[in-house]
């Protein structure tokens, strides 16, 4: 399959890179999304834990916890389903099946509440389609959203890596609204 295949390439990519550069560049990324995102009339924020090569969060949920902001991050439930769970100061932590750290509390936000969504990707192609790691979490979270609420603010932060020149979206692939990468790049996509 064509995707395994971009997966594969993209991972190899984005371990050649050191820890280092990734966790600077991933500084100038979110940096440079809090610059364009505006947030005032955004209350809930839903973000990730990072995971494997993906752009840290840390930054985001600094800044938007010093706007009391509500942070919600996700957690799988089952082999379907995930929820977007409450993170406090005094949140506890596990690591799931998947090797990715999670909240272990149960205050759980109804989906369709939710204003801004960081979603991570291992990569992007050039219409804004996520290619994430095959499970389906994300684009059945997404397709699950009310069709008579108002959509969540979809955002991506990639490395340059990552952004992708060709096409291998899906009809059932989440699209992004806003993808950020290094060097103040911003790319905006139409959704359909």
């Amino acid at each position: 399959m064509v995707k395994n295949k971009i997966r594969k390439s993209l991972f190899e990519q984005g371990q050649s890179i050191s820890n280092e550069s990734k966790n600077k560049l991933g500084l100038q990324i979110q940096k440079h999304a809090l610059e364009i995102i505006d947030t005032r009339d955004i209350d809930n924020i839903a973000l990730y834990f990072p995971f494997r090569n993906e752009v840290n969060t840390n930054i985001l949920v600094k800044a938007f916890t010093n706007l009391h902001k509500n942070i919600y991050m996700p957690k799988v439930l089952d082999e379907t389903n995930m929820a977007f769970n409450l993170l406090c100061n005094k949140s506890k932590f596990s690591i799931n099946r998947f090797g990715i750290k999670e909240l272990d509390n149960t205050d759980y936000i109804d989906i369709n509440n939710i204003d801004l969504m960081f979603i991570p990707m291992v990569g992007v192609d050039p219409n804004g389609c996520r290619l994430g790691y095959g499970s389906g979490y994300y684009d059945r979270i997404v397709s699950s959203f009310d069709e008579q609420s108002i959509k969540p603010l979809l955002v991506g932060l990639a490395f340059e890596y990552q952004v992708f020149e060709m096409h291998f979206g899906e009809m059932h692939d989440l699209k992004y609204n806003l993808v950020f990468s290094e060097n103040d790049e911003m790319f905006s996509y139409l959704i359909d």
